[in-house]
């Protein structure tokens, strides 16, 4: 949920004395699982419709490629629309002159997927519900999600796949949010941020197991 009243950000910057790169288990999951996760933060707009998560677990729930969907599943981002429906969540609506924090805009652009994009860009079985879903972060999946295309990342990309960055994920993880805590993260030289890149993606990795071939199943609806 957005907030509402602003605090001095203590969003770690990019450093270029840290270690930005990803391990490639980490960078090889994230990829995979591009079919799915747009929290109203849509990455780059590609103009492809959103085909929501339970698509995407067409391929993802299988255990040979990692089960992604089922690590979703389990995450916070999965909860997300649920969660605007605590009792928590209400009082920081309340004192933010918000009666329904699941049906306000302030709200539920950092808590449901493809928030505000046109009812023709979503599928017929998406699911708002559902929270911040796999396109999120991904991108719009109609034009990317087929096997035969995530296969070959370059085309994928083409097709608009958007590959994980920070700027994405900090676009709802500020201290716009009411459920921002300054000390949230600990850095290796002992200083507390609210977000940290590095340590907030291992947090929801979905790695694709080594050895895994793509090649080796046939294609998926």
């Amino acid at each position: 949920m957005a907030e509402i009243v602003k605090r001095k950000s203590t969003v770690r910057k990019s450093d270029p004395k840290v270690r930005r790169v990803l391990p490639a288990s980490v960078l090889a999951g994230l990829f995979a699982l591009a079919v799915c996760l747009s929290a109203g933060v849509a990455a780059a707009d590609s103009g492809n419709s959103f085909v929501g998560a339970a698509k995407c677990k067409t391929c993802h729930k299988k255990e040979g490629i990692g089960n992604q969907f089922g690590s979703w599943l389990e995450s916070k981002h999965a909860k997300a629309y649920d969660t605007l429906a605590t009792d928590q969540a209400r009082e920081w609506a309340a004192e933010a002159g918000v009666d329904d924090p699941q049906n306000d805009d302030k709200c539920v652009k950092c808590h449901v997927t493809a928030h505000g994009v046109p009812a023709e860009r979503l599928s017929k079985k998406f699911d708002k519900t559902l929270g911040v879903q796999c396109e999120a972060c991904h991108g719009a999946g109609k034009g990317y999600r087929k096997k035969k295309i995530m296969v070959d990342r370059d085309l994928a990309v083409s097709k608009g796949l958007v590959l994980q960055s920070e700027e994405i994920c900090v676009r709802c993880h500020n201290d716009e949010s009411p459920a921002w805590k300054p000390d949230r993260y600990t850095l290796a030289d002992g200083s507390k941020v609210g977000f940290d890149y590095d340590q907030a993606v291992e947090a929801i990795a979905h790695p694709v197991p080594e050895g895994y071939d793509p090649l080796g199943e046939g294609e998926a609806d």
